[in-house]
């Protein structure tokens, strides 16, 4: 019962409503986890990481099991205000995986100022994980809207995630310098199947 009502203040304060959770608590979505980490990290008493995953992870749906790769996008009106994630599973199950994803966003995100709580009502979340990754050649077809696009060269690399580009010319230019390589520098590009959850 305590459990339940502390998910229930959680899932409240991240705006979701009591019938949602009310359906069945193993039935959260990735999107409604990482929306209740927010509002845990803005509580007037937040819980410990440790102590969130072991509530969200109670009976949670099979699909989400397993250890995948993962990001957390946090936008605001159309623009990005904190994303994070990692290409490989680092996490026992995805729920956990977005828990911690999303509070690196909140605390590590160094790109952009640092989401203040009464931007909270504003936010959009995206939970994009990683399927498959797969190398391609410089002249393959990429289609950014569907698929993300890693590239790498020594030791810079960089991500763009589906749908962060609409021209595939522009997803690997803007890859390239974000990972801090030249326009002409070769490098190995990768393409990344995803799943995301808006």
């Amino acid at each position: 019962m305590h459990q339940r009502l502390f998910l229930l203040t959680l899932t409240l304060a991240a705006g979701l409503s009591a019938a949602a959770l009310g359906k069945s608590e193993k039935t959260l979505t990735l999107v409604e986890v990482a929306k209740t980490t927010v509002a845990n990290h803005f509580s007037d008493h937040p819980k410990s990481m440790s102590n969130l995953v072991e509530a969200m992870s109670k009976n949670i749906h099979p699909s989400y099991m397993h250890s995948k790769g993962l990001f957390v996008t946090l936008s605001k009106h159309g623009k990005t205000r904190a994303c994070w994630g990692q290409i490989s599973g680092t996490e026992r199950n995805l729920v956990a995986a977005t828990i911690f994803t999303t509070e690196n966003a909140l605390t590590k995100e160094y790109r952009f100022p640092p989401i203040k709580k009464q931007e909270l009502p504003e936010l959009k979340t995206q939970v994009t994980v990683i399927d498959q990754i797969e190398p391609v050649e410089r002249n393959v077809s990429l289609h950014p809207m569907l698929d993300g696009l890693m590239v790498r060269s020594g030791g810079k690399a960089a991500v763009l995630l589906p749908g962060e580009a609409s021209d595939a010319h522009y997803q690997v230019m803007q890859c390239k310098v974000k990972a801090g390589i030249t326009p002409t520098e070769p490098c190995q590009m990768y393409r990344i199947k995803a799943h995301v959850f808006r």
